[in-house]
């Protein structure tokens, strides 16, 4: 039996071998492999955490009524139970949070942190300051509260993250603010805490910082050890250094090793195996391969160099290859990996690609998705289409043309204060962290569309691209969360839905 005890999955790594078989083809808008959908009391941008026939999950504290003119925040969140079964709420319980987010904001919410389960206890994080552990039905045991930073000298916080929370043997890790003070000036720094799983007694805080728009990475050790990735350095002024990576002891919260960076940010899955470690540079047309073992940089691999770019002509309606370009100097393009698009699959590092937009000029491809093989360096870069239409029975894509969604919730008000949270998710947000299962990656979009690619193709070319779903009508549907997959079924989430996908 599979189980999802946390957003990054079993191994903490967003990544899942099993002998389950994974749907890759479904439509909300069709009905094809949906098994059931059920109606969510508010958005939310949590994942979705699973054991046995319950899911767990996060929203934002229901609105009912949106006074004109004015903005929609909220400190408050609610943790629900489901049934895995049918979708019905088994129990809610309310979280309360200290400082407002907006709802439904493209760079996340008070509501993103997801639930972890060891399937005893299930722990709810409210990004607000707010950390409560309760039983299987619903009975609280503890809970923890803390004070996120909320503006400072003009930066916003915390609502520009991505973190996760991780449950590692008898630890919950959380990240927090340590308030300190200089003078007559108070200011935080955010680390990872260690909490006791069983009576929320903080065991350890983390020696290094990371900025909240990290997200921190679980993986082992060449000897074996759980250990935690942390990044930091981030747009608007971010206090945490240096910038670059720390690698914490789980058992000790201690720093095994750092790496300061000489470019890039921590706006990435903070990702990292036994043998060495990925730092992204966003448009600096670069990542930095880091030995895991020491936290020496051992080369800097290219994103534009010897690349091939296959694009789609729609009047030929084939793809168009160019082989062995450099993606700078031959196309005028930077190569900016999208913000927590990035997954590792057998050494190969997926990202999808930030297209150019009011935020960023000469960037691309366009609408594209790339791979690159992180032994020999090789890059390939795959346009897939923005979205799909339904006409008598057949699906037709779209492509390379910019789009919108609403965010409406099961009330029909408009949750979002922002338009920067109704566009395509192919710029300047931040889409849900992608997951793969038995080398199948699923990728989100704001549009509330999946992709499926296939990671173990020779080359990148159109049989990589296994195919285009959706999460709902066109237009209609908004998603910045990530799926989770359980005993042969995905379940996904949009603003105004839970979602169980299955073959049929």
């Amino acid at each position: 039996m599979d189980f999802w005890p946390q957003p990054a999955g079993p191994n903490g790594d967003w990544t899942l071998v099993t002998q389950n078989q994974v749907p890759t083809e479904f439509s909300v808008t069709t009905g094809k492999n949906i098994l059931w959908k059920a109606e969510l009391p508010e958005g939310g941008q949590s994942g979705i955490t699973i054991w046995e026939d319950r899911i767990f999950l996060t929203v934002m504290k229901p609105i009912f009524e949106i006074e004109e003119g004015k903005g929609i925040k909220g400190a408050d969140v609610l943790a629900l139970c489901v049934d895995a079964k049918d979708g019905h709420i088994i129990w809610q319980r309310a979280l309360k949070g200290s400082v407002n987010s907006e709802y439904m904001y493209g760079f996340s919410d008070s509501s993103t942190p997801g639930p972890v389960t060891d399937g005893k206890h299930v722990w709810f994080y409210n990004a607000s300051g707010n950390l409560s552990c309760f039983d299987f039905d619903g009975n609280l045991i503890w809970d923890r509260t803390w004070k996120p930073v909320e503006e400072l000298e003009g930066v916003h916080f915390p609502f520009n993250k991505q973190f996760e929370p991780y449950v590692v043997d008898n630890l919950v890790i959380n990240m927090e603010t340590y308030w300190k003070k200089d003078g007559h000036r108070t200011f935080g720094w955010n680390y990872l805490y260690a909490i006791d799983k069983s009576t929320g007694i903080q065991i350890w805080i983390s020696e290094d910082g990371l900025t909240h728009y990290n997200t921190p990475f679980l993986s082992k050790t060449a000897e074996g050890k759980s250990a935690i990735m942390i990044g930091r350095g981030g747009h608007h002024g971010v206090p945490e250094t240096p910038i670059g990576y720390s690698l914490i002891d789980v058992e000790t919260g201690k720093r095994i090793w750092q790496y300061e960076a000489d470019e890039g940010l921590a706006l990435y899955n903070a990702t990292w195996n036994k043998d060495y470690s990925v730092w992204y540079t966003e448009s600096q047309n670069v990542v930095h391969i880091v030995d895991s073992k020491t936290g020496e940089l051992q080369r800097k691999v290219s994103l534009t160099k010897n690349a091939d770019v296959r694009s789609y002509d729609t009047s030929a309606r084939k793809y168009i290859v160019q082989e062995n370009v450099d993606i700078q100097k031959d196309l005028g393009l930077n190569v900016f990996p999208a913000w927590y698009s990035n997954i590792i699959v057998d050494d190969k590092l997926f990202f999808m690609c930030f297209k150019e937009g009011q935020y960023r000029k000469n960037i691309g491809p366009n609408y594209a998705i790339g791979r690159v093989n992180l032994k020999t360096g090789k890059v390939a870069y795959l346009e897939v289409p923005v979205h799909m239409d339904y006409k008598e029975g057949t699906k037709s894509y779209i492509w390379n043309t910019e789009l919108t969604t609403e965010t409406l919730n099961v009330r029909g008000l408009d949750v979002s204060n922002d338009k920067r949270s109704q566009r395509d998710g192919w710029h300047w947000n931040f889409n849900g962290n992608p997951i793969a299962v038995n080398g199948k990656i699923f990728f989100t979009t704001m549009l509330g569309v999946v992709y499926c690619i296939n990671t173990s193709t020779n080359s990148f070319d159109e049989s990589a691209f296994i195919g285009l779903n959706d999460l709902g009508p066109k237009g209609k549907t908004w998603s910045v969360n990530s799926p989770s997959f359980a005993n042969g079924k995905l379940y996904h989430r949009t603003l105004m839905h839970l979602i169980c996908i299955g073959e049929q």
